[in-house]
């Protein structure tokens, strides 16, 4: 009974094998068509049916090329105008100490980081609780300009590896110094995500910041 019903399935595979080959081959037989147009889906077909199998090389579903764009188009100045306005409401509501209007900056996914005078801060509770800190012992000269503009735009539309629009930028940045007990102005540098259509800040002087030369604003 076994041996039938092992029989049976290796019959439905082959039914099955043979009727995608069909549809991928047969058509139109004036059409040229190209050897890797029928190659790939065949590979995926196997792939599918036997993919423990040893002798099926895999290899090609790793051929994907990392900067492969879904979407190539980038409108630099509205992107730019965007990624500003989202600083903008950032440095706003930190001098105003406006933690609900503060979150709503941010892009609080995982990975987030804060780099700090003495380390980065990973995770957006402990990145609250940092700030939190800060405006309690800031002290009273500690500049913060609501007018400072981001500069160095870099802006990578969304692809493979990243399905969202990511940018960086850099701009003026106050920290505060537990061992002088002040607050010094620096260049930061943010890296911004852009999901459901709206910018958000994901990292300050983070590890995903970056400088590609083939996607700076012009």
């Amino acid at each position: 009974m076994y041996a039938k019903s092992g029989l049976g399935t290796q019959v439905a595979v082959l039914w099955v094998i043979t009727l995608s080959v069909c549809l991928l081959s047969c058509g139109d037989v004036d059409l040229d068509i190209d050897q890797e147009q029928t190659e790939e889906p065949l590979k995926f077909i196997e792939f599918v049916l036997f993919p423990t199998a040893p002798y099926v090389d895999k290899s090609y579903i790793e051929k994907i090329p990392e900067e492969e764009v879904a979407v190539a188009q980038i409108d630099f100045d509205a992107e730019q105008e965007e990624i500003q306005q989202i600083y903008t409401a950032f440095i706003r509501a930190y001098v105003n100490k406006d933690m609900t209007a503060l979150e709503k900056t941010f892009d609080t996914t995982q990975s987030i980081e804060y780099g700090t005078t003495t380390g980065i801060v990973y995770g957006w509770n402990d990145v609250k609780i940092y700030i939190r800190a800060n405006w309690l012992k800031e002290a009273a000269d500690c500049e913060k300009n609501p007018d400072w503009k981001l500069t160095d735009f870099y802006i990578r539309p969304r692809n493979v590896k990243a399905p969202w629009k990511e940018a960086s930028a850099k701009g003026p940045m106050f920290y505060y110094n537990l061992g002088t007990d002040a607050c010094y102005n620096d260049i930061g540098q943010f890296y911004l995500t852009k999901r459901s259509g709206e910018w958000r800040i994901h990292q300050i002087d983070g590890s995903k910041y970056f400088a590609d030369e083939k996607y700076k604003a012009p």
